[in-house]
């Protein structure tokens, strides 16, 4: 996201934050803390609810007040757009092929919506402006993902036709205040499903954009980014495919503050890129490594950092968490870790050809809650093992969801209701000793 300071500005930043910190920034520890910017809310740089921590996973990022969640904090507007003047709607609005995963609504999805204030709704008048904005913002994930010889599709929840559906949420003025507020009408409402990330088009001129995100960078199937719910929010004077894409990255899991060319604030540094500026606490120096400027509607330049569908075994994005590898894209896949590392229940045992097994030692448990299951299989190199999860009905047991590529490894996620469940180990083609890993809600 090039171009959102200029540099003088960057060093007054810099400066101040160093000053600031030197102040007021040391824990009874000793360790620094950043401390949180002065609101700009011209940039749409607004503070209100969120918090630096010293520890834990929002350390170096901001924690949103009362949670234990975490967000980048407020993005500055790309050039040409203005905080406080909303968009205009679409000329036309042209919806392009690849929307469509599936039947629209089941499995990991992205959720588009419009939230308005009771005063204000122009849903009629930008509900086809929505649509193209979210098909600009797939456009922008799989033309990014063809750069590495990939495919990458956002899975909307879309209709019959493959457009992504918009909803119209109405929550009260003071909602659309802060970040923090938003999140808690929209929980109140009922937007809590654990197989969704929530991104929304604001009515409201408080921020250019802002996201969850989880600086998670473990490359397992149960890594923080890879369920939801994650909200993301672009208020209408950043209205665009861009900013909505730039604010889903943070949701799937873009920056890692370890990644080669991190910011230290959840962006990058080697512009142009959908996710690189110049942001707090560090405001680092740009570097201009992808120089067509097209690329600032692309993700990763270099694809180094967080986005690339074939990375090689041995580089970062071969050992750490791959946004491309997010299961609310479609085509993408996280290897399980070896050992099936990382999972909260381990079993292991050895199969023939053609044998199976169950787990938890040849039982079945129950979660006594609805939410995510994730699951891993490490099995012989060289062999095709498969795994199931299955769920009592009340009169017998059926596959809900399972992983069956003709590889030894599998791994899989599934958002269950509160059930009995089992997995089923299967050597569907040769033998050997395997382990199992499981986390339920």
């Amino acid at each position: 996201m090039a171009q959102r300071f200029s540099p003088r500005l960057m060093a007054s930043l810099a400066g101040l934050g160093v000053m600031l910190a030197l102040l007021f920034g040391a824990t009874a520890a000793g360790a620094a803390v950043h401390p949180v910017p002065l609101d700009n809310p011209a940039q749409g740089l607004v503070y209100t609810g969120l918090e630096r921590v010293s520890t834990g996973p929002c350390k170096n990022i901001f924690r949103i007040k009362g949670t234990q969640k975490c967000t980048h904090g407020p993005d500055a507007p790309p050039q040409g757009f203005d905080v406080k003047r909303s968009v205009a709607p679409r000329a036309t609005a042209t919806l392009a092929a690849g929307t469509c995963v599936g039947d629209g609504s089941s499995g990991l999805r992205v959720q588009m919506m419009y939230v308005h204030p009771p005063t204000t709704n122009r849903y009629s008048q930008y509900k086809a402006s929505f649509e193209q904005w979210a098909v600009d913002m797939d456009t922008i994930y799989n033309a990014s993902a063809a750069e590495t010889g990939g495919t990458r599709h956002v899975r909307f929840v879309h209709d019959a036709n493959c457009t992504p559906i918009i909803l119209e949420v109405q929550v009260a003025a003071s909602a659309l205040n802060s970040f923090d507020a938003t999140i808690s009408a929209l929980r109140s409402l009922g937007y809590t499903r654990t197989d969704r990330k929530y991104s929304m088009f604001a009515e409201s001129n408080v921020y250019c954009g802002i996201g969850e995100f989880e600086d998670d960078d473990r490359k397992v199937s149960n890594n923080a980014s890879n369920t939801g719910p994650h909200f993301a929010r672009s208020d209408n004077g950043c209205w665009n495919g861009h900013t909505i894409a730039h604010e889903l990255g943070h949701n799937l899991g873009a920056v890692s503050n370890s990644a080669p060319n991190s910011s230290g604030g959840a962006h990058c540094t080697d512009e142009y890129d959908v996710m690189c500026y110049s942001d707090s606490p560090n405001y680092p120096q740009m570097r201009y490594v992808c120089t067509d400027q097209a690329h600032e509607n692309r993700l990763d330049c270099g694809h180094n950092d967080y986005y690339n569908t074939n990375p090689a075994a041995n580089s970062y994005l071969g050992t750490h968490y791959n946004v491309a590898d997010n299961p609310f894209l479609s085509g993408a896949t996280t290897p399980p870790p070896g050992g099936c590392q990382g999972y909260a229940n381990r079993f292991t045992g050895s199969l023939s050809s053609g044998q199976s097994a169950f787990h938890p030692n040849g039982s079945y448990f129950y979660a006594g809650n609805a939410g995510l299951h994730s699951a891993c299989l490490d099995g012989p190199d060289g062999t095709d093992f498969d795994l199931e999860l299955q769920r009592w009905n009340g009169s017998a047991w059926v596959v809900v969801a399972s992983g069956t590529t003709p590889n030894p490894d599998e791994s899989f996620t599934y958002n269950g209701t509160a059930a009995y469940y089992r997995y089923r180990v299967l050597a569907y083609s040769g033998s050997g000793s395997y382990t199992i890993g499981y986390t339920a809600p």
